[in-house]
């Protein structure tokens, strides 16, 4: 599935995504530098009730947040991460078996952690405002 959206209809995109997502729970996010992973994640966890600032986890590599409901997402970036060692290590395989929602960027960093029942997500950049989301759902 594709979705193209302008950065002021990443709210409306972001509420879309999730009604055609609500089944699953780790999301696997790829894209160039600057596609936008963290800005659609964070509108992911505005529409899910998160109230807290989201930022990007490169340092910290995973952030965990509390929504309205009470209950956890996760929120982790591999870009630092050199292998499935190290993810496993920093404690992202725990986070993405915990049943939580786990949104994850740079999955490529540590393939083999992901289980079949994750959605992939590709932003690709078309112009400076203007995005292409592609999802591909578990089979």
């Amino acid at each position: 599935m594709e979705m193209v959206f302008g950065l002021n209809e990443i709210e409306s995109t972001a509420k879309k995504f999730l009604h055609i997502c609500r089944d699953f729970k780790v999301f696997a996010f790829s894209g160039d530098l600057g596609a936008g992973k963290t800005t659609f994640i964070n509108a992911l966890c505005k529409e899910m009730g998160v109230t807290e600032t989201v930022t990007s986890p490169t340092y910290s590599i995973i952030q965990e947040y509390i929504n309205q409901a009470n209950r956890i997402i996760y929120h982790m970036d591999l870009y630092r991460i050199k292998n499935e060692e190290e993810a496993m290590e920093a404690g992202i395989e725990d986070c993405i078996y915990s049943h939580e929602i786990c949104m994850v960027e740079w999955p490529e960093k540590a393939p083999s952690i992901f289980p079949p029942e994750t959605v992939y997500v590709t932003l690709e950049i078309l112009s400076g405002n203007s995005r292409k989301l592609i999802v591909a759902l578990p089979r």
